[in-house]
């Protein structure tokens, strides 16, 4: 990582597990003429997902394919601002495993790997959807992610914001 800006004490996944993770990790739902929208859950991690779902909890960059600037869309609920750098999981992001009620979180940073503060067993999410770049929507059933076990192969690194 680039040491530009602010450190931030983060987890990141470890090399071999990269392209793992970007595989769809739960129901993938993919539509090649239309925009997939409709689907109801407890949180939504991604710019597109968080504008054409509900979700009680939205986590936004307000980036699209990494560099595509997004439209901010309704904030419906609290709108909470969390550091994130780019690769990782900042331990201050795992607030958001607190919320309840409608949220809205901003990320200052990326967003990708938030699905597992969300995914944690005593959150109270259940049902999470987040993009898949060039595909469509996945739908994860948090209950049966083992998130903790793969936490823990997760390294402490300092992220720059």
């Amino acid at each position: 990582m680039a040491s530009a800006g602010r450190a931030i004490p983060c987890l990141k996944p470890p090399d071999y597990l990269r392209k793992t993770l970007s595989l769809p990790q739960g129901k993938l739902y993919v539509s090649e003429k239309h925009a997939i929208t409709g689907l109801s859950c407890d949180a939504a991690v991604g710019d597109v997902v968080s504008r054409n779902h509900y979700a009680r909890i939205r986590i936004i960059d307000y980036k699209t394919k990494r560099s595509i600037p997004a439209e901010p869309g309704s904030a419906r609920g609290r709108v909470l601002r969390v550091a994130n750098p780019p690769g990782c999981v900042s331990l201050n992001s795992f607030t958001i495993s607190f919320l309840k009620g409608e949220h809205v979180v901003e990320v200052v940073g990326e967003e990708d790997l938030l699905v597992f503060p969300l995914a944690l067993p005593f959150t109270g999410v259940s049902k999470i959807i987040y993009g898949q770049p060039n595909v469509g929507v996945v739908e994860l059933d948090a209950q049966g992610v083992r998130v903790l076990k793969l936490l823990k192969t997760f390294k402490p690194v300092n992220g720059f914001i």
